[in-house]
């Protein structure tokens, strides 16, 4: 059994808010060269670690069967400390955003929809956008690029070459993290890739990894370019030995580790 350290950091998702937060520093940092964290840095940890925990627990709720995967383990084991975290999380989030101006929020209004819409029914009786055929990990890159690129720089200069690169990586890690999810979704009636096509599945991740690889190398100067390069393939690394039959703690360290990995290069090397 995993220790509580364990299992809150990497299940009670501060994992998760910590890589969104280091791939929006990561953004400011290549856009105007500010290496210290700042207000819309934090506002992305409290706000990702608050709409995860509370996704979480709306899963859980709804599944009715109380659902014995690891990734239910908090939740499951502390609903009340999760529902504190979840909507404490939220608040904390809404006083940051008190010392950001507003035209900062049109990446997140527009985030909000594919955020609240993923695991609600688009009207009663209809689908979640997690059931539409094929495009689930589509809605998480968008949402992703959004509040982890678009916010940050709040409009200064945006560098829309970076944008691409995000949106083509989350995307990349979203198809390997269906690869765990394909018993789930196929009970639910849900098509993905991973789970009708899985090799084309990873070859498609992989070859994003490498994409986000060449065209970083390309578009930076050295080192960040380099370093940029290297971690977009330790990333494909982790994606190669990706598998249905690797179990949720790799998926929970790993595969969203693998998020970490391009803010951790630029930070080494500073």
């Amino acid at each position: 059994m995993c220790s509580p350290v364990f299992n809150w950091l990497f299940y009670g998702h501060f994992w998760i808010a910590l890589a969104a937060t280091a791939l929006s520093w990561q953004s400011t940092y290549l856009n105007g060269g500010e290496v210290s964290l700042g207000a819309p840095h934090y506002f992305v940890f409290f706000a990702t670690l608050g709409v995860y925990t509370l996704h979480r627990l709306l899963s859980y709720r709804r599944a009715g069967s109380h659902p014995t995967g690891r990734r239910y383990r908090v939740v499951a084991r502390e609903p009340a400390a999760s529902v504190l975290i979840g909507v404490g999380s939220i608040v904390v989030a809404l006083a940051i955003a008190t010392q950001l101006p507003l035209r900062a929020f049109w990446p997140v209004l527009i985030a909000l929809p594919f955020t609240g819409f993923y695991l609600i029914p688009l009207y009663p009786g209809g689908p979640r956008l997690r059931d539409l055929a094929y495009l689930k990990v589509v809605w998480v890159a968008l949402a992703w690029t959004l509040i982890t690129d678009c916010f940050p720089i709040m409009g200064s200069g945006h560098d829309y070459v970076e944008g691409a690169i995000r949106a083509a990586f989350v995307l990349a890690i979203a198809l390997l993290f269906d690869t765990r999810d394909v018993v789930l979704d196929r009970r639910q009636g849900v098509r993905t890739l991973a789970g009708n096509h899985p090799k084309l599945n990873a070859n498609v991740a992989l070859a994003l990894l490498v994409g986000c690889a060449v065209v970083s190398l390309w578009h930076y100067p050295l080192p960040q370019g380099g370093v940029l390069a290297l971690a977009y393939l330790a990333g494909a690394t982790i994606g190669w030995i990706t598998d249905a039959r690797q179990g949720e703690d790799f998926y929970a360290t790993w595969v969203n580790g693998a998020l970490l990995l391009p803010p951790f290069g630029l930070w080494l090397f500073l």
